[in-house]
C-alpha cells in the first residue's frame, strides 16, 4: 500500500482560545493525542464518506480501521502532540452577556507539536493520513466549542515536502486558493485508498446520516474581510447568528432532549494579519424532524454579502 515514509511533524500556533480538558472539565487544559486523533478521525469519515457514500458502514470500518485502528486492530498511525502553551480563562459564551463564566484555555498565539509517526511494526503511514491531517488542519479545530471558532490553530512550520506552508498564511487569494487545491487533491487521495482496498466506490443517501465532504452536501465559505482580532470575529458571526431570522432555526443544531450537533462549523483562520471567517456547513440527516436547508443557504449567502465570502467548495450547490 501507497504511503508517506517516515513521521509528519507539524508545529502549529493557536489562534483562538483552545478549551481541551481533561477528566474535570473546567479543570486546567491537557494536551491529549486522543483529542487529536478523534478530530482526524472525523475528518476521514468526512472524506471517506464522499467517496465511498454513508450506507456502507463496513466499508467505512475498514477503511477506518487502516489508518486509526479500532478496537481489533492497531493503528498504523501513532499521534503524538507535545507544547508548553500557556494557560489562561477565557469566556466560551461570549455571545450571550448573561453567562460571564470563564473556562481555562490555552491562550492564542502558544505553539504545539504534533506528530503521526509509523507504530514500530509499521515502514509508513498511509498516505491519505496526511492528507486527513491537512484537511483537519485547515477546516477542523479542537477541543470544546471547536464548531464555534474556538480551538482554530494556523500551520507555524513542517517537515520537507509537506503539501501546505507558512508562507500559504500570506494572503487571503493565497490561502484561498492552497485550500481549494487540498480539498480536491484530498478526496482524490481518499478515493484511491478506498480502490487500494477494494472497496465500492458509492453514491451518499439524500440527505447523507452523517457529516460528509462531498459537493452536493457540504460547503466551504472563506470570507476576505479581514477582522482585527478573533474576538471580533466571533462576535460578528454571534451577531448575524442571533438576529431574529436565525435564532432558534432548528437547522443551526438542537439542545436538550433533542440534541442535534450543530451542522455548521466556524473556523477563525489568520491570514496576515487579519483574522477572516470559514464556515463549513454539512447538509445531513436531522433525527426527528428534518430542518429548513434554504435558511442554512440563506445565513451562508448573507455571510458572503457581509464579509465579502469566496466559495472554497459546494458552491455550485443550491440548498432548498
Amino acid at each position: 500500500m501507497r504511503g508517506a515514509q517516515g513521521c509528519i511533524q507539524v508545529e502549529l500556533k493557536t489562534v483562538t482560545p483552545l478549551f481541551l480538558a481533561g477528566a474535570d472539565p473546567r479543570g486546567e487544559p491537557e494536551l491529549r493525542a486522543a483529542s487529536v486523533r478523534g478530530a482526524l478521525r472525523f475528518w476521514l469519515r468526512a472524506l471517506l464518506g464522499g467517496v465511498l457514500g454513508d450506507h456502507n458502514f463496513d466499508a467505512l470500518r475498514q477503511a477506518e480501521s487502516a489508518v486509526f485502528g479500532s478496537t481489533k486492530t492497531a493503528s498504523p498511525v501513532v499521534v503524538r502532540v507535545e507544547g508548553n502553551p500557556q494557560r489562561g480563562q477565557f469566556r466560551p459564551l461570549l455571545h450571550n452577556p448573561e453567562k460571564t463564566f470563564r473556562l481555562h484555555a490555552f491562550e492564542p498565539e502558544q505553539s504545539l507539536k504534533l506528530t503521526l509517526a509509523p507504530r514500530i511494526c509499521s515502514t509508513s503511514i498511509p498516505e491519505v493520513a496526511v492528507w486527513c491531517l491537512l484537511v483537519w488542519l485547515l477546516l477542523g479545530g479542537l477541543g470544546k466549542r471547536s464548531r464555534r471558532g474556538f480551538g482554530s490553530f494556523m500551520l507555524a512550520s513542517a517537515s520537507q515536502n509537506f503539501p501546505l506552508a507558512p508562507s500559504d498564511y500570506a494572503s487571503y487569494v493565497t490561502f484561498a486558493e492552497k485550500l481549494q487545491v487540498i480539498m480536491r487533491h484530498a478526496l482524490a487521495k481518499a478515493e484511491a485508498f478506498a480502490r487500494e482496498l477494494q472497496l465500492d466506490i458509492a453514491d451518499p443517501l439524500d440527505p447523507p446520516q452523517f457529516p460528509i465532504l462531498h459537493q452536493r452536501y457540504a460547503k466551504v465559505l472563506l470570507c476576505e474581510k479581514p477582522f482585527s482580532s478573533w474576538e471580533e470575529a466571533m462576535k460578528a458571526f454571534w451577531e448575524l447568528r442571533r438576529s431574529n431570522e436565525y435564532r432558534k432555526n432548528r437547522v443551526f443544531g438542537l439542545a436538550g432532549n433533542e440534541r442535534q450537533a450543530s451542522p455548521l462549523h466556524l473556523r477563525i483562520v489568520k491570514v496576515g494579519e487579519g483574522y477572516h471567517p470559514l464556515f463549513i456547513a454539512f447538509r445531513m440527516r436531522f433525527a426527528g424532524e428534518q430542518p429548513s436547508w434554504q435558511v442554512m443557504q440563506n445565513f451562508l449567502d448573507e455571510c458572503r454579502k457581509r464579509w465579502q465570502g469566496r466559495w472554497v467548495f459546494g458552491g455550485d450547490e443550491r440548498w432548498t
